[in-house]
């Protein structure tokens, strides 16, 4: 059983890296520096991930460390690439608390504000994110994905697995 662990590893591993280091050389605005602190989120292999309700991916609510199913290998490439997009897209919003900006309803591309300690309204909007609901925070990592990689997400198949070809927004209520 080790083995297969170690092969999803060695296989997830290049895709990981990839799409940190697009994340982690993102600058949100011009002249901001970029936002390193994605280089610092780490993933591990747990097979005790595939039985919960996404079955693929979580992302720790610290941004730092990421849990996938050992099958997310045998997913397509486009599917396991978007599926990275979504999860560092939750990294950003764990790892910069409150520096994104989402539509009011429903899913859309996420801008980035900066530090909403800084002003009476960004500490509103700080309470805003810390009490958002499931699916807020769902379509939050699409938005960010979308503002880093200029792609919009969407869901596919039967599962409703992220994709960047085509699918549909993302439902409200898809667990």
């Amino acid at each position: 059983m080790a083995g297969e662990f170690e092969i999803a590893r060695e296989i997830l591993a290049p895709h990981f890296d990839a799409v940190k280091d697009v994340y982690a050389a993102f600058c949100p605005e011009p002249g901001h520096a970029p936002l390193a602190r994605a280089a610092e989120t780490k993933f591990v292999i747990d097979p005790k991930q595939h039985d919960t309700e996404r079955h693929f991916a979580a992302c720790r609510d610290d941004g730092l460390k990421m849990i996938f199913a050992p099958q997310i290998v045998d997913l397509p490439v486009d599917t396991l690439v978007a599926i990275l997009a979504h999860e560092f897209g939750h990294a950003l919003d764990f790892l910069y608390p409150g520096h994104w900006v989402t539509p009011p309803r429903g899913p859309g591309l996420a801008v980035w504000i900066g530090d909403p300690s800084a002003t009476k309204q960004g500490r509103a909007w700080r309470k805003l994110w810390e009490d958002r609901d499931t699916d807020r925070v769902e379509w939050a990592a699409d938005g960010i994905a979308q503002a880093v990689t200029g792609k919009k997400l969407g869901y596919c198949g039967p599962c409703m697995l992220q994709c960047f070809a085509g699918g549909v927004e993302r439902p409200e209520g898809l667990r």
